[in-house]
């Protein structure tokens, strides 16, 4: 009796690991979205959190003259530093998206355009 109780324990959970594939929490979790309105000269990006791993971005430019928008981290002394991610030039009116890896942290998101951080097109992203 004991050896069939542990022979069908055994074969139940066998049948649980066939055909399942070994994929992380990451990578079954859905992207994180986040929309970034962009106008003359200033920035909303539609949350102020986002937890790690996959981002999607999206820029909608308001504004009459074409933005883009870059995300650097900033280290402890607020400066940026290490790579640029970024969703291409987007003209008014139009929308352009791309998928960002982001770390844990605390970052800035801004326009590279000449002049345009400088005149208040950044917003902070905190990432848990």
């Amino acid at each position: 009796m004991r050896l069939g109780r542990r022979l069908g324990i055994a074969l139940a959970g066998s049948c649980l690991l066939v055909g399942l594939p070994s994929v992380s929490a990451d990578a079954r979790r859905a992207p994180a979205r986040i929309l970034v309105d962009a106008q003359e000269w200033s920035l909303w990006p539609s949350r102020a959190s986002l937890p790690a791993g996959s981002v999607t971005v999206q820029l909608d430019n308001r504004g009459q003259d074409a933005h883009d928008l870059r995300i650097r981290r900033l280290n402890r002394a607020g400066l940026m530093t290490g790579p640029t991610q970024g969703v291409a030039i987007t003209q008014s009116g139009q929308v352009s998206s791309a998928d960002w890896h982001l770390g844990p942290g605390i970052y800035e998101l801004y326009c590279s355009l000449p002049g345009h951080m400088r005149r208040g097109m950044h917003a902070r992203l905190v990432v848990r």
